[in-house]
């Protein structure tokens, strides 16, 4: 293995379909020659953060390839020595297979996407149902405001008949405390016109009697001159 300063590379030299790691020791942006790329992102040119990445070495790369490595601060090169691949035919079975592989991958990840697709247009349709009903619900509030604002309204008018209506049986009670004060009155007079009433009938059936009494006397005594 070759210490640099910026990365370590797992292999100098390597056969066509091989794969070599590449370690990172900062960040930086590492180009591959346009036969090489990356497992990770399958492409030959991307910034990376430290760590490890696999580089596959395609069929197409013969002789000394390179790989570019760039900081703010420095640029490194690395050489890799490309061989012809001495298994072709385990090559291109491997090949083949991978092709297997990426083409259930995709298939896969068509599958996910069709999901996905219906996932969104059921989502789309429930928050397009949502929106409606919060359209719904955002009408019947306001027409709810404006019932509120009515009885507000209304109740304000009640309780200015109710204040007046207050006032009315407030005068009403002072005008009852006013008769029953003159009742009271009316009531005492006219105790005391009944006890004088009794005084007078007392002394009438007292003036009777001594009228009766006096006539009594004036006609014996007529009586008596006439038999005389």
């Amino acid at each position: 293995m070759i210490l640099l300063l910026l990365a370590l590379i797992s292999a100098t030299t390597a056969f066509q379909g091989d794969v070599v790691n590449l370690t990172l020791n900062e960040q930086a942006t590492v180009t591959l020659d346009e036969c090489m790329y990356f497992l990770d992102t399958l492409q030959n040119s991307s910034t990376l953060p430290p760590g490890e990445y696999g580089i596959k070495i395609t069929h197409s790369c013969l002789g000394n390839e390179q790989i570019e490595i760039r900081t703010n601060a420095t640029t490194d090169v690395i050489t890799i020595k490309v061989e012809k691949d001495p298994n072709p035919e385990e090559s291109l079975v491997e090949a083949e297979n991978e092709v297997l592989s990426l083409r259930k991958e995709v298939q896969r990840l068509e599958g996910e996407v069709s999901y996905y697709k219906k996932l969104f247009e059921v989502l789309n349709k429930i928050n397009v149902d949502l929106y409606d009903k919060l359209q719904n619900l955002a009408t019947e509030n306001d027409e709810l405001k404006r019932e509120l604002e009515l009885y507000k309204s209304k109740a304000g008018n009640y309780s200015q008949l109710i204040d007046e209506l207050r006032l009315e049986l407030s005068k009403m009670n002072e005008t009852v405390r006013q008769l029953q004060a003159t009742n009271e009155d009316l009531q005492a007079n006219l105790t005391k016109i009944d006890a004088e009433l009794s005084r007078a009938s007392a002394n009438l059936e007292l003036f009777q009697t001594l009228f009766f009494v006096t006539l009594s006397f004036l006609v014996g005594s007529a009586f008596a001159l006439m038999r005389r």
